[in-house]
This record gives structure tokens, sequence and C-alpha cells, in this order.
């Protein structure tokens, strides 16, 4: 499995993606790469990335947080060859077993078009690591999706930062398609400071931050979800 991570300007929410990227089940048989959009932090990032061995790619100017999105995801597709492509953000931390849930998702939705993408993050837990669901609605902190749903997507992308990305995927690209999730988080969001749409901490810690995710329900092993929910929105919208 493929993944890129992007990063601006926030270096140590970048260390603390990539250590607990680092940690993942299953990273060993992933290839990643560290995709940097241009800043005074661009060659520090650079070496957080080395020291976990990750690949790194760095964006020849300053290109925006809506391209910085669509350049990472084209350069798995198509230079990294991806089938199927992971994309996290520099405060979108996986927990342990994130990579083994986007590979069963990855295998169990392949073939249902109604899916559009698998997202890792749900903010309400309902405390069972083993249960998944569908949802009419885009996540963009920490996801996936294959490479036949993925040209209706770069078609019509919002390349300007005077949108934001995610809202135009959620509410035109997506085209009342799926997305599949994990009903106990995979990713925590960190992202309190110097968020483009995160105007305090506190509003973070209540509209962003997990307060349960799968790494506080304890260390079994999960091999497989039980799809028990298909909802209309998401409980974080």
């Amino acid at each position: 499995m493929n993944i890129t991570v992007s990063a601006y300007n926030r270096p140590d929410y970048l260390r603390q993606t990539l250590d607990a990227l680092s940690r993942c089940d299953g990273v060993a048989d992933c290839r990643v790469v560290v995709m940097l959009d241009r800043c005074e932090e661009t060659e520090a990032q650079a070496a957080i990335a080395a020291e976990h061995g990750f690949a790194v790619e760095r964006y020849g100017e300053r290109i925006g947080c809506n391209r910085a999105i669509l350049y990472a995801m084209v350069f798995g597709f198509e230079r990294m060859g991806s089938d199927f492509h992971v994309h996290l953000e520099d405060d979108t931390v996986p927990t342990r077993d994130a990579l083994r849930w986007f590979a069963w998702a990855r295998d169990r939705f392949k073939d249902d078009p109604a899916v559009m993408n698998v997202s890792g993050y749900q903010r309400i837990s309902n405390g069972f690591r083993d249960q998944c669901g569908l949802r009419r609605w885009f996540t963009p902190w920490g996801w996936a999706t294959w490479r036949d749903r993925w040209p209706g997507l770069a078609l019509g992308w919002a390349e300007n930062d005077t949108h934001s990305w995610d809202v135009i995927v959620n509410h035109g690209l997506r085209a009342g398609r799926y997305e599949a999730f994990p009903t106990a988080s995979r990713i925590q969001n960190i992202g309190a400071d110097k968020g483009t749409h995160v105007p305090s901490p506190e509003w973070h810690a209540e509209h962003h931050r997990v307060a349960v995710t799968a790494d506080d329900l304890g260390d079994r092993t999960v091999d497989e979800w039980a799809l028990t929910r298909v909802d209309q929105n998401a409980d974080h919208a």
C-alpha cells in the first residue's frame, strides 16, 4: 500500500504523525513519501522524514493546501503506481492498526462503486474496534480512494484556496456516494494550531479532536470489521 503525507509549516505535528505512522502494523510493507510545501521549516521537516526512513518530495514553490493535496494524490497514482492510495496530513495521527483498517476496507469495497473513499476518522466512538459503517459524507483527515474512482475527483478539484478542497469534494464531487469509516477512529486530529480552518484550540477540541480512538480500546488485533451502520450524514458535520 502506498501512502503520502503532506506537510507545510508544523514540524512538531509532522513528527507526531510520522512517529505514529512508523509504529503502525504493516508500515514496513508500505511505501511512504512525505510531500513538503515550501516554507522556512521545509528542510527541518525533510530531516524529520529522513529520521523515520521515509522518502521526501519538495514542491519548488509554495502551492497552498488545495493543490498540495491534489498533487500528493496525483503523485500517488501516477508516480507511485497506486491502485489504492492513502493520504495523511501532518496533523492526522494514525492509530497502531490504522493501516490494517485501510487495507481491509480497500479489499472489502473495491468492487462497490457506491463507495467513493475510505476514511480513518470518526469523532465519536461507539466503543467497538471491530465495527465500521458507511456514510454519505467525505472526511479529509486520513483518507484513501481507488484508482478507478480518482478521476471523478481530480477533474473537478478546487486548485485555489478560495474554497476548501474537501468542501468541494463532499458537496459536489462525491455525487451521493458513500465513504467507509471505522466506528472507533483510526485517526487522531491534532491540528489545534496554525490550521487554515481552525479558529482556536478550544474550537478544535470541541469539533475535531477525538475523545476515544482505537488505541484507547485495548490492543486486540482486528482482522475483520462488521458493517453495522449506514448513515446519511456524519457526526462531525
